[in-house]
């Protein structure tokens, strides 16, 4: 049965349009495309930070030279800054460590957190970017420098863990568990957010 033609009311089309968009579902993570540019570009996830955030590392070589001054002042060859997971991939995607996604750099949301994760990159879709030749080889020229910047920061169990995390499958990053089961999508219950209304649930 075709859809039903949209009204002439543009207040109406809007309403259709964020009704049509609902919530995010597992085959639109696995259907995106990835396209990363100078102000979109893949980033490295060093861990979680709680709140949703993400320490990702970024290879200044990989953006433009208005994101470089605005995050990377002191022009080293990458840099970390905070990405925000937004509420439509937290019950259907894993942020792991070691995991890439790409970040909109283009505008920071506040002094600390420099972008928003627009899109969790899978193994069918690093494999698209390496094919055509879009992949950042830089990661893993900077990824000894770097690693050592994630012990520094962090248990050394959790560092060893991000270079375990780099070899994952959909699997690993999709949630597709029991859907009764309670799910965490950060790393430790501990980063989730204390006023997190689903804090008070019970499993």
């Amino acid at each position: 049965i075709p859809p039903p033609a949209a009204p002439d009311n543009p207040a109406a089309n809007q309403l259709i349009l964020t009704m049509g968009r609902g919530k995010y579902t597992t085959q639109e993570a696995l259907d995106a495309q990835p396209e990363p540019t100078p102000i979109c570009p893949v980033v490295r996830v060093l861990g979680p930070r709680g709140q949703h955030l993400h320490e990702v590392a970024v290879a200044s070589s990989l953006v433009s030279a208005d994101v470089n001054r605005h995050l990377n002042p002191d022009a080293r060859p990458w840099f970390t800054t905070l990405a925000q997971l937004p509420p439509k991939f937290r019950s259907v995607l894993w942020v792991r460590r070691g995991s890439h996604v790409l970040v909109d750099l283009s505008e920071s949301l506040t002094d600390k957190i420099g972008g928003e994760v627009v899109m969790v990159l899978l193994p069918a879709q690093i494999k698209q970017l390496k094919q055509a030749g879009q992949w950042p080889a830089q990661y893993d020229q900077l990824w000894p420098e770097i690693a050592g910047h994630t012990a520094a920061s962090q248990p050394a169990a959790d560092a060893a863990t991000a270079e375990s995390d780099s070899e994952e499958s959909a699997d690993d990053l999709l949630l597709r568990g029991n859907p009764n089961r309670r799910v965490v999508n950060d790393e430790s219950s501990d980063d989730r957010s204390s006023d997190d209304p689903s804090d008070d649930e019970s499993d």
